[in-house]
């Protein structure tokens, strides 16, 4: 009886099921494949899974060692020159990895761009702009799977004048396109004295990139470079002894987050949120106490916890540290925390949050490659 119900809806017109499944979870989709050869074959259907719904699933930590050090071998782009690799931007299910082509130098770098989902990958074209052996150099991935195009955009800010070498002041971008193939370059319209760093954090929504600067404003640009905006963060109204280091922007339902925890005061937690498209003001949205949600006091250097995503969908953020070193998710709706793995030495590698995406990479020179170079950390 039930292997007939199963044959009832496997038997029904292609187009119609295709129609059906593609508005199921993909997570939903993985389980339905346990259910027959049938249904396996069915949900595994790439015009399914294309157009499926997808959310945050989890997050790529980079494998490395046994001690969590980058890994000396470039496990999954064999056919590539490097020797180390290190991801270092993410966005909407695609990363981006500079890889090292000889072990004893970082002169010679290429830089990457991956899929997991489909397992392709393909090398951007050298940046005629960038210095060789530039590690500090800051590059930030773009995509959108919900366009028609589907390719994909990587920025990357181009230095005028260095300020103690980490930091720089951004004279404009350069924007690699994979549609073109080619970068172009584009001059900033952020104002004179507008700082970018390596630590800059960044997000992508509704065709935009957000990016933070030392002197907590949130810059943002276009796709195209045409527009660009500049926006004071909160914390510079409300502390302004806030650091760089110690805000995090996210997007969540439509909204920029700006986040901030403050070790002097109990490790309170507050959050932000700005509707883009709406009057442009920061509203407070939580506060917590990071120490009280864990029934323990801060005590040390092991109970400092990092800000590290937003979900898309709900009001819950994601947080590292701890004295186990925990990756931790806290429903901001219910108070309650839930500690999804402890990452023992993979708590000080980066950490990206993962949304599947199944657009085929659109370049002619992608290549497959066979093992992943980063582990999972799934929640449900």
């Amino acid at each position: 009886m039930q292997g007939s119900k199963h044959r009832v809806v496997t038997d029904l017109p292609k187009d119609l099921l295709v129609e059906i499944f593609s508005r199921v979870p993909y997570k939903s989709l993985c389980r339905c494949r346990c259910l027959s050869r049938s249904w396996h074959a069915l949900c595994s259907d790439p015009n399914i899974v294309k157009k499926s719904p997808q959310t945050l699933s989890g997050f790529i930590l980079h494998a490395g060692d046994k001690h969590g050090h980058p890994s000396p071998q470039p496990v999954g782009f064999r056919s590539a020159s490097a020797r180390s690799t290190c991801p270092f931007s993410s966005c909407n299910g695609l990363v981006l990895w500079r890889c090292c082509k000889h072990p004893a130098s970082s002169y010679e770098v290429d830089y990457v761009v991956c899929n997991p989902a489909t397992k392709q990958w393909t090398t951007l074209p050298p940046n005629p702009m960038e210095s060789p052996g530039n590690m500090e150099a800051t590059y930030l991935l773009v995509f959108d799977p919900t366009m028609i195009s589907s390719h994909f955009r990587v920025f990357m800010f181009l230095p005028d004048v260095f300020v103690f070498v980490i930091r720089s002041q951004a004279s404009g971008l350069e924007i690699y396109s994979s549609q073109t193939g080619r970068w172009v370059f584009r001059q900033s319209e952020w104002g004179e004295n507008t700082e970018v760093d390596f630590q800059i954090k960044s997000v992508f929504f509704n065709g935009t990139l957000y990016s933070t600067t030392p002197d907590l404003s949130v810059i943002t640009v276009d796709t195209e470079g045409k527009i660009w905006r500049k926006i004071r963060m909160p914390h510079s109204y409300i502390e302004p002894t806030v650091k760089q280091a110690d805000a995090f922007i996210a997007h969540s339902q439509g909204c920029l987050y700006a986040m901030h925890i403050d070790i002097h005061d109990n490790n309170r937690l507050s959050v932000w949120s700005l509707e883009v498209d709406g009057d442009k003001q920061w509203i407070l949205k939580h506060t917590a106490s990071i120490s009280e949600l864990f029934e323990r006091q801060h005590c040390g250097k092991h109970d400092f916890y990092t800000l590290i995503a937003a979900h898309p969908d709900r009001n819950m953020i994601f947080l590292t540290g701890g004295v186990h070193g925990e990756l931790v998710a806290y429903d901001m709706d219910t108070r309650e925390v839930t500690v999804i793995r402890k990452l023992r030495t993979y708590s000080q590698v980066p950490m990206f949050p993962y949304i599947p995406s199944f657009v085929e990479l659109p370049t002619s020179g992608c290549r497959k490659f066979e093992h992943l170079l980063f582990s999972y950390a799934w929640f449900v």
